[in-house]
């Protein structure tokens, strides 16, 4: 994008106009309270979370950290965003858009995908985790090795 922006400046096709530095603004200090996920927002606003502290974000999974380093918010809003080996949700979404829970309820598990998480609006597809003190794993791989059965719950974040 800069390149292209900067062919336009040359060729004369933009003009630059100079902030208005009275208008600039400071962002806050980021701080570990905003790492910590809340299942009560929406699926959209959890994955923005998790992509922008990334490797940050943390539940609680039977009492431990469980950090939440990749998600795809799934439903009829966001098909065209998914990557394609993804696609398979897309197919299974009428079974998969009656299972309605608790936010932080897991409603589903995708085979060979991972667990699908009920937030406060919206279904959320855990793609990519790490429990404390193991090494990052597949939301499939995590979903195996925990034995992780639909109806449990991911706690906030603490």
């Amino acid at each position: 994008m800069l390149v292209e922006t900067l062919l336009k400046w040359e060729r004369s096709e933009i003009t630059p106009i100079r902030q208005d530095a009275s208008a600039a603004t400071y962002a806050p200090l980021i701080k570990k309270e905003h790492y910590l996920l809340s299942w009560s927002q929406s699926a959209i606003a959890l994955h923005n979370q998790i992509r922008g502290f990334f490797p940050n974000s943390v539940a609680s999974f039977r009492g431990q950290s469980l950090k939440i380093t990749a998600t795809a918010p799934i439903g009829d809003r966001y098909w065209h965003q998914l990557p394609a080996e993804l696609a398979i949700l897309e197919q299974n979404w009428a079974s998969l858009s009656g299972n309605a829970g608790r936010p932080g309820e897991v409603v589903s598990i995708a085979k060979r995908i991972g667990p699908i998480i009920q937030t406060g609006e919206g279904l959320l597809l855990l793609r990519q985790v790490q429990l404390a003190g193991k090494r990052a794993q597949s939301g499939w791989d995590f979903a195996n090795g925990v034995r992780l059965a639909v109806g449990e719950m991911l706690e906030n974040g603490q």
